[in-house]
């Protein structure tokens, strides 16, 4: 009897669930985490700060089983910080929290056959809460110089969409 590949791979890198996630933004990451929808989403809120330098930053991370995580800066206001220049590597934020919905990662892009670079083997506290903060710290960069020096693929704001 043959074994399937797709098996195998799931067996060698497991799925972290809702309630393994919850554990490790609660051990590793200060803020408040809850857990929603009928055990099928996990949410953190709390405050980063890039540098001991930075300003302080409201962010909401949410993830729901087979979605990719979304974050999310509720304060300070982004946009006002950038003074009407167009903010680099962001989404139309249709998440359903206020704020500005930021790209922290590539995700499935079906008709150019990309792969996500977050996936649901992933934790959370191991890579949203530091891709976030690092956003945050290209993001101060880019309000001093005008530049983003934060890499990624150029992308439309609509693009994020389907989060």
């Amino acid at each position: 009897m043959a074994t399937d590949r797709a098996f195998l791979k799931r067996l060698e890198n497991p799925v972290v669930g809702i309630r393994d996630q919850y554990l490790a933004l609660k051990k590793y990451c200060p803020g408040k985490v809850e857990i929603l929808d009928n055990d099928k989403t996990v949410q953190w809120e709390g405050t980063l700060q890039p540098t001991p330098v930075s300003r302080e930053y409201q962010v909401v991370i949410r993830y729901t089983l087979s979605h990719p995580p979304v974050c999310v800066v509720k304060s300070p206001d982004l946009t006002a910080l950038a003074e009407g220049e167009k903010i680099p590597h962001i989404y139309q934020n249709q998440t359903g929290i206020r704020g500005t919905h930021l790209c922290l990662f590539l995700p499935v892009i079906k008709q150019k056959n990309k792969v996500s670079e977050w996936q649901p083997t992933m934790f959370l506290a191991d890579t949203i809460l530091p891709w976030a903060s690092m956003w945050l710290l290209y993001f101060e960069f880019w309000l001093a110089s005008g530049k983003w020096d934060g890499g990624g693929v150029e992308h439309d704001e609509n693009d994020g969409s389907e989060r």
